[in-house]
């Protein structure tokens, strides 16, 4: 009896091993982009090995070092996981290919409504400022958009749109898209 339970002990402490070996590569694939969802199920068969013989005494002093080695490495790298879960959820970690998985990957970095985009010249200052602050975030050349063109530019979206929606405002927003920084305008009614 006490050989069939070392037995079934060492044979779950070996697949302990070689589990945890393999969800640190899932969830490496995961954060990567890889994988579209999180290794839950071997992860829980896990937990379970480890809840089985967490509550018995384990006889063998190297058979008892090797398991609470093994549980100590799960712990920390589950830990290391929902810290990196959270702090993707939280915005604070960008990783691309989490947020492309997550829908679209629009973020807005600028916004403001104008009536008559040459008169309003402050509100613009700082809309401009964003949008040459995440052109330089994104790689992308600043020198080819002086103030001046991007008033002209945004007077000229904003007549048309009142031309051809009839709205008093319009909502100006600076948005990155995978990676590329442009200017959306929408009727404010």
């Amino acid at each position: 009896m006490h050989d069939v339970v070392s037995a079934e002990l060492e044979a779950d402490i070996g697949r302990l091993e070689n589990g945890i070996r393999q969800l640190k590569i899932q969830y490496d694939m995961f954060f990567a982009g890889s994988v579209p969802k999180q290794p839950l199920e071997l992860r829980n068969e896990l937990e379970r090995i480890i809840r089985r013989h967490s509550a018995t005494p384990i006889r063998r002093y190297a058979s008892r070092f090797h398991f609470n080695a093994l549980v100590s490495r799960f712990n920390s790298l589950s830990e290391l996981w929902a810290k990196t879960l959270r702090m993707l959820e939280e915005g604070d970690h960008p990783a691309p290919a989490v947020a492309d998985r997550a829908g679209s990957s629009e973020k807005v970095v600028g916004r403001c409504t104008v009536t008559d985009p040459a008169a309003e010249r402050d509100i613009l200052k700082i809309l401009h400022a964003r949008l040459l602050d995440a052109r330089k975030k994104a790689g992308e050349a600043t020198d080819k958009l002086s103030f001046e063109t991007f008033v002209l530019t945004i007077s000229a979206q904003a007549r048309k749109m009142r031309e051809k929606t009839g709205c008093d405002k319009v909502d100006l927003r600076v948005i990155v898209i995978d990676r590329k920084v442009t200017v959306k305008a929408r009727p404010c009614r």
